[in-house]
């Protein structure tokens, strides 16, 4: 998949009306405890939103990258999801669609946002029932096998921001 200018992973190349058909999840099974942080790159503002019956969610953060280099995303994995993905939302023939992305690049001094309706981190088959108000750490893998953990608040299913 081809980087877009502006920090976007061109939808549509691996795009999917429905996110749980793909086979190829963005999950990562490194060990983040021995993985280096990608330089001048944070990740903050990690949140997620608590549905019920252990239905799949999805991560909202955002990414700055005030180094030289180019940061890019390229998965995400958590011990409490059996699946983790990248994904875009899509409108094709006024039907909005979630979109497998392969990578997300945040160009130097930018910012990308997460946010719903929008680029999102999937997170499939929990291992328990997602509680308001707890924490689930996150690990975010970057080009190069550097990755940064971020704790990830739960908020209620009716949360925008």
């Amino acid at each position: 998949m081809r980087p877009l200018a502006g920090g976007g992973a061109k939808p549509g190349e691996h795009g999917h009306a429905h996110a749980h058909d793909h086979p190829h999840a963005s999950g990562h099974t490194g060990d983040a405890s021995t993985a280096a942080a990608p330089e001048g790159v944070s990740v903050t503002g990690c949140w997620i939103r608590a549905l019920p019956n252990r239905l799949p969610s999805a991560a909202y953060f955002r990414i700055d990258n005030w180094g030289a280099r180019n940061a890019v995303l390229v998965g995400a994995q958590s011990a409490r999801f059996g699946k983790v993905m990248l994904h875009a939302n899509q409108t094709v023939d006024g039907m909005a669609t979630m979109v497998h992305a392969d990578q997300i690049v945040v160009p130097p001094g930018e910012r990308f946002e997460f946010a719903p309706g929008g680029h999102h981190v999937m997170l499939e088959q929990p291992a328990s029932e997602l509680r308001v108000g707890d924490a689930v750490p996150l690990t975010f893998w970057f080009e190069g096998g550097r990755a940064l953990t971020e704790s990830c608040e739960i908020r209620p299913a009716a949360s925008l921001k």
